[in-house]
C-alpha cells in the first residue's frame, strides 16, 4: 500500500503546488541555455569525441559509451559501459540544429528534465516542506554543479542528475511506491552507462529496491496471486525498460570481439601492476574531504584535498539525527530515506578506496549529491526531533505566511543560481578559443578538395585534445576525416583510417620548439596558427618556461626552456613532483601554448586491408 502523498513536516506546509518548486529549480538551466545560444564554442578533447558521436547517428548507432581510462589486458581502449548521454540527447540535438551549442542545450535540457523530476518524487514521499527545502538544497547543489557539470556533455557530469533520481526513487520503493522502480532503472542505467564508477552503486541500489518491493507485495495466500501479481506489476516493466536500456552494450558484447564488456572487466579486474589500490583509510579521508558543507557540492571546486574535519562533522551530525529518529521511531520516511544514503555512502566509501592510480574528484563526484541529500534530510531531522520534543507548528494563517516567505526565498535563490550559471566561462577556455582559430583556418584550407585527411598530433599539452576537435570541425563541414587506429575507441571504429585509405596528414603541433621543427619540414604545408595568448601571457610564459627549466635543470643535465611544452602534461600529471613544479607546469597549461596545423601528403602504401585493426 502507498504512504500518505503528502506528509507536511514544519512550518512552511502552505498550499505550494509541487510544480512551482520544480519551475523555480529548472528556471536557471533554461536561462544557461538561451545564454549559452550566445556564444560560440568549438568542443576538444572528450566533449569533441562525445559529438562526433552525435554526428555518427543515425547512420552509425553508437553501442557503447565514451572512451575513458579503460585498457584491456593487450592494450586496446574501451568504452564506459553505455551510450545513453548520446541516445538520449540526439532528438533534442537535431531539432536544436546539430550544432554543438545544440549538444550542450540538449545535455541541459535532459538535467532539467531530471531535476524536475527530483523534485516530483520528493514531493510525493514527503509533503510540501520537505518539497520547498529540497527545491532550495537542489539550487544550490546546481550552482556547485556550475556551467560545467549543468552543460558540458562530459560522460563523468552527466550521470549526476539521473544518480540524484536513483537515490530517491529508491528511497519512494522502500517507502511504499511501487512504479518508482522503474523509475530508477532508468537513472541508475544512464548514470552507470555514463560512467564505469558507479557500478559499486548503481545494482545494489537497484537490488535493495527490488528486494523490498518483491517482499512487501508477495501473495500473502493463495487467494492474493492475482491481486499480487497486479501490485508486482512494476517489476517486469522494470526489466523490460532496463532491457531496452542496455541493448546497445548487449548487441556490442554478442557482435564484438572483444566486447567492451570483456575490456571493462580486464581494466578493473587487473589494473596496472604499478598503480596500488587507494585503500580504506585513504578512502575514507578522501570521501571526508570531499564532503565538506562548504566544498563541492557548493562551491564546485574539482580538488581533492583539505581537512576531513568539516565533512567528519557534517557526517556525523547526519548519522547523530538519522540514529535518533530511527530509534524513537519519530519518522519512518525519513528513516527510509537515511537507509538509502547510508547504503549509498558505505557502498561509495568501498569503491573510492578501491580507486587505483590518480585520484580525481571526477571519478567519484557523485560524493556532490549525496551531500546534498544528507543536508536535506540533516535539516528535515532536526525539525522532526525539534517537534518531538514539543515544538508547536504555527496555525494555519502563519503557516500561510512562512510558505510564502518560503517560496519567496526560493524565487531568489532561483535568480542568483541562474546569475551564477551565466556568469561562468565555458571550461578549458584556452583550449576551445584555441581550437576556434585553428578550426577557422584550417577547414577552409581543406574542404572542397575532395580528399581524405588523417588526423594525427604531436601534443604534449592538450593530449590530442585539439586534434579531436578539428577532427569534429572537418566533418562537420563536410571533409572526409579519420584517425588511427589507436584511437577507435574515443572516434569510433568507422572513423578509423587504414594505409592506403587517406590521403594526406593533418599533423597538429602543440608547442614552439615543435612548430619550428614542422616548419623548417620541406613537404609540410602550414594551414594553421593558433595563440590565445595576449603579448603580456607571452611574456609571463617565457619567464615561467624559464623558471620551470632551471627548477627540472641538475648539475648533470640541463634542460632547454624550448623544451619545456613537450613536458608540460607529464609534469602536471606527475604526483612526484615538487608542488612549485606542478604549479609552474598548470599556470603554462592555463595560459595556452601555440598550435599550428600542417599538411603532408600520405606515403605511397600497400591496399587497405580488411582488418580494421591495421596491424
Amino acid at each position: 500500500m502507498d504512504h500518505e502523498a503528502a506528509v507536511d513536516d514544519g512550518p512552511a506546509s502552505g498550499p505550494v503546488p509541487w510544480w512551482v518548486v520544480a519551475v523555480l529549480v529548472v528556471v536557471p538551466v533554461v536561462v544557461l541555455v538561451g545564454a549559452l545560444a550566445q556564444r560560440t564554442w568549438y568542443p576538444t578533447g572528450d566533449q569533441a569525441q562525445a559529438e562526433l558521436r552525435m554526428l555518427s547517428l543515425p547512420e552509425h548507432v553508437p553501442l557503447v559509451g565514451a572512451a575513458g581510462r579503460i585498457v584491456a589486458d593487450d592494450g586496446t581502449q574501451g568504452n564506459h559501459p553505455g551510450p545513453l548521454m548520446f541516445w538520449t540527447t540526439w532528438p533534442l540535438y537535431r531539432l536544436l540544429g546539430g550544432s554543438s551549442w545544440a549538444f550542450a542545450a540538449a545535455t541541459a535540457l535532459v538535467n532539467a528534465a531530471g531535476l524536475a523530476a527530483s523534485v516530483a518524487v520528493v514531493a510525493r514521499r514527503g509533503g510540501r516542506a520537505v518539497t520547498l527545502g529540497w527545491g532550495a538544497v537542489a539550487l544550490v547543489m546546481v550552482g556547485g554543479f556550475g556551467l560545467d557539470a549543468v552543460s558540458q556533455p562530459w560522460n563523468p557530469w552527466v550521470a549526476l542528475v539521473p544518480f540524484l533520481l536513483l537515490l530517491l526513487s529508491c528511497w519512494a520503493v522502500l517507502d511504499g511506491d511501487r512504479w518508482p522502480l522503474v523509475l530508477a532503472v532508468a537513472g541508475g542505467s544512464y548514470a552507470l552507462q555514463g560512467h564505469a564508477g558507479y557500478a559499486p552503486l548503481v545494482p545494489p541500489l537497484l537490488l535493495l529496491a527490488t528486494v523490498v518491493l518483491v517482499v512487501r507485495e508477495r501473495p500473502r495466500d493463495r487467494a492474493d496471486v492475482g491481486a499480487a501479481a497486479r501490485r508486482l506489476a512494476p517489476l517486469p516493466v522494470a526489466v523490460l525498460v532496463g532491457l531496452v536500456l542496455w541493448s546497445g552494450p548487449l548487441v556490442d558484447a554478442v557482435t564484438n570481439d572483444p566486447s567492451n564488456v570483456r575490456i571493462l572487466l580486464e581494466s578493473f579486474g587487473s589494473p596496472d601492476a604499478g598503480e596500488e589500490v587507494l585503500g580504506p583509510a585513504d578512502g575514507i579521508r578522501a570521501v571526508l574531504q570531499a564532503s565538506d558543507p562548504l566544498g563541492p557540492w557548493l562551491r564546485g571546486t574539482t580538488g581533492v584535498g583539505g581537512s576531513v574535519l568539516p565533512g567528519l562533522a557534517l557526517l556525523g551530525a547526519w548519522a547523530t539525527v538519522a540514529v535518533v529518529v530511527a530509534v524513537r521511531r519519530l519518522h519512518p520516511t525519513l528513516t527510509r530515506l537515511n537507509v538509502v544514503l547510508g547504503a549509498a555512502l558505505v557502498l561509495g566509501t568501498l569503491a573510492v578506496s578501491r580507486v587505483f592510480g590518480a585520484l580525481y574528484l571526477y571519478t567519484f563526484r557523485w560524493i556532490v549529491v549525496l551531500v546534498a541529500v544528507v543536508v536535506l534530510t540533516l535539516g528535515w531531522g532536526v525539525a522532526v526531533v525539534a517537534r518531538a520534543q514539543g515544538l508547536r507548528p504555527p496555525d494555519a494563517r502563519g503557516a500561510r505566511r512562512l510558505g510564502a516567505v518560503a517560496v519567496a526565498a526560493l524565487v531568489a535563490l532561483s535568480a542568483l543560481t541562474a546569475v551564477r550559471l551565466v556568469g561562468e566561462e565555458i571550461p578549458y577556455r584556452r583550449a576551445w578559443r584555441a581550437e576556434a582559430e585553428l578550426a577557422r583556418q584550417v577547414v577552409p584550407a581543406l574542404a572542397g578538395d575532395d580528399r581524405t585527411y588523417l588526423v594525427r598530433w604531436e601534443d604534449q599539452v592538450y593530449l590530442g585534445g585539439l586534434g579531436f576537435g578539428l577532427v569534429l570541425a572537418l566533418e562537420r563541414d563536410g571533409v572526409r576525416v579519420g584517425v588511427d587506429p589507436a584511437f577507435s575507441a574515443a572516434a569510433e571504429p568507422h572513423r578509423v583510417l587504414c594505409p592506403g585509405e587517406y590521403d594526406a596528414v593533418v599533423m597538429v603541433v602543440t608547442g614552439q620548439d615543435g612548430i619550428d621543427r614542422w616548419r623548417a619540414r620541406p613537404d609540410a604545408r602550414e594551414v594553421g596558427l593558433a595563440d590565445v595568448r595576449s603579448p603580456a601571457e607571452q611574456r609571463a610564459g617565457e619567464r615561467d618556461r624559464e623558471a620551470l627549466a632551471r627548477a627540472l635543470s641538475t648539475e648533470g643535465e640541463v634542460v632547454d626552456p624550448d623544451q619545456i611544452d613537450g613536458l608540460l602534461s607529464v609534469l602536471v600529471l606527475d604526483p612526484a613532483q615538487p608542488p612549485e613544479v606542478v604549479a609552474l607546469a598548470s599556470r603554462l597549461v592555463e595560459a595556452g601554448v601555440p598550435t599550428a596545423a600542417f599538411v603532408v601528403d600520405a606515403p605511397p602504401e600497400e591496399p587497405p586491408s580488411p582488418d580494421r585493426a591495421c596491424p
